[in-house]
């Protein structure tokens, strides 16, 4: 049997970190077994589309080194679009199915009717959800609620008895169909089929061998797997990995743009940062900067606690940090070159590197480092008790083109004229030419900022 696995997001935003960490698992697994990765979007949210989403996605994908075997761009098994599948009619050949099976039916209860009925079991110590009081209309009584101008949804008629499937990451898992809260709907008023629905005919049309999402999806299966077999086909294996929360203890939602796969790009983010720690996540494994190709050769649904994990941005980026710091110059170049002042040598150009990738997380804070060697610094906060100190360490400014050795030979004079020495001697210098407290040494960064730009600063320190 050849591995077929899919993801299927709505083209309604840009891929956040839950999707990409349950897109990441997808692919791994794939393909540590040689299989196939399908992608395929549910484009049944006509209201919160988003033009060029499906093409932004695929872009992503690709920057994360997704390998993607089927998609909107070709495949043996398409179409890849829920609308144009429907188009084709293959939601409705399987409800006509379901309906000749007598395990389909039209439901006229109203919202209103419906959150009684929520109200009611509720109240009664019964699972909310829908009693299944349509399942037996008569065609009169159909065509009586139609003169009401009522339009029905359809359900799928959950019988009752026990729903065992096994699930790679949880085990054995069984429900009672009792008590999953009624019939559930499978096409809606509208016409459009549900994802619980479309999503089971879907996996059997394109030959789906394993469902791989988040775990709040475990109830769903639980319908999916009666859905399976009443359209007489094989029920795929199913892993539901534990819940990806933010920080704060929340769902991650792609209305978060600031943990997308686009932004987190454009701040400076490298992709075997980003795929390194999001596959540790959920697991026992430590973070590492790896790609898919290396990553998938140790996967193992074994790995997985069944405990929520929380996307921590700062460890990110404390992985990113160490990409950075092992990265050349001329590998760096293009992230950077743009943030640079123009005109300067590529010798300079290269020793700015080798400082700032020892200082920053993501290339978006390299304009910090450029305003440090290259800009203009506010230091309007000087101590004034230290100025006649800083008027010293300017008579004794080495002369010449500053190198690695002049910040040692300026301190070491300084020490002898001015009987200063430790923090006394270096914050305030420290201060007069960057004006931060602390930050890279001043003994790598005093070549970059040059003679000229250090008396201006001291100069500046004193006025």
């Amino acid at each position: 049997m050849t591995v077929r696995v899919r993801f299927a997001p709505s083209p309604t935003g840009s891929l956040h970190m839950g999707n990409v960490r349950t897109a990441l698992i997808n692919a791994l697994f794939c393909q540590k077994e040689k299989g196939a990765f399908v992608l395929r979007f549910e484009d049944t949210d006509l209201e919160r589309e988003v033009p060029h989403a499906e093409e932004n996605m695929l872009q992503d994908f690709a920057w994360l080194g997704f390998c993607i075997d089927e998609s909107v761009k070709g495949g043996a098994y398409g179409p890849y679009r829920t609308r144009e599948r429907a188009a084709r009619g293959d939601y409705q050949k399987a409800l006509d199915f379901l309906f000749e099976k007598g395990l389909a039916y039209e439901c006229f209860v109203s919202k209103e009717e419906l959150d009684m009925i929520r109200k009611v079991r509720t109240s009664q110590g019964l699972p909310p959800g829908y009693d299944n009081r349509h399942r037996d209309l008569t065609e009169a009584e159909k065509e009586a609620f139609r003169k009401e101008g009522r339009k029905p949804v359809i359900r799928f008629k959950l019988l009752d008895g026990e729903i065992m499937f096994t699930d790679l990451v949880r085990g054995d898992v069984r429900y009672e169909a009792k008590n999953l809260g009624g019939d559930p709907v499978i096409v809606r008023s509208n016409g459009i089929p549900t994802f619980t629905f479309a999503g089971a005919v879907d996996d059997i049309n394109q030959s789906i061998t394993h469902v791989i999402r988040g775990e709040d999806h475990v109830t769903n299966a639980a319908a999916q797997v009666r859905i399976f077999e009443a359209l007489e086909a094989q029920v795929p294996t199913f892993a539901h990995l534990p819940m990806l929360l933010d920080t704060d203890g929340g769902k991650l939602s792609k209305r978060l743009d600031s943990l997308s796969v686009k932004q987190l790009r454009e701040e400076g983010f490298l992709p075997e940062s980003l795929i390194g720690y999001l596959a540790s996540l959920g697991t026992n494994l430590e973070p590492q900067l790896a790609d898919v190709k290396n990553l998938a050769q140790q996967f193992d649904f074994n790995q997985f606690s069944r405990s929520p994990s929380r996307f921590d941005l700062d460890q990110a980026l404390r992985l990113n940090a160490q990409r950075l710091r092992a990265m050349p110059w001329q590998e760096a170049k293009p992230f950077i070159i743009d943030a640079l002042p123009h005109g300067l040598d590529e010798a300079v150009l290269e020793q700015f590197w080798a400082v700032a990738r020892q200082n920053i997380r993501q290339f978006s804070e390299v304009s910090t480092f450029v305003d440090l060697c290259f800009g203009t610094i506010e230091n309007s906060d000087f101590s004034v008790e230290d100025k006649p100190f800083i008027e010293d360490a300017l008579t004794h400014l080495p002369e010449g083109v500053f190198n690695g050795q002049t910040w040692a030979d300026w301190v070491h004079t300084l020490k002898k004229e001015t009987d200063r020495k430790g923090k006394k001697l270096f914050m305030p210098l420290r201060f007069a030419l960057t004006g931060q407290t602390h930050g890279p040494e001043l003994a790598e960064l005093l070549p970059l900022i040059g003679r000229e730009r250090a008396l201006e600063r001291l100069q500046s320190t004193l006025n």
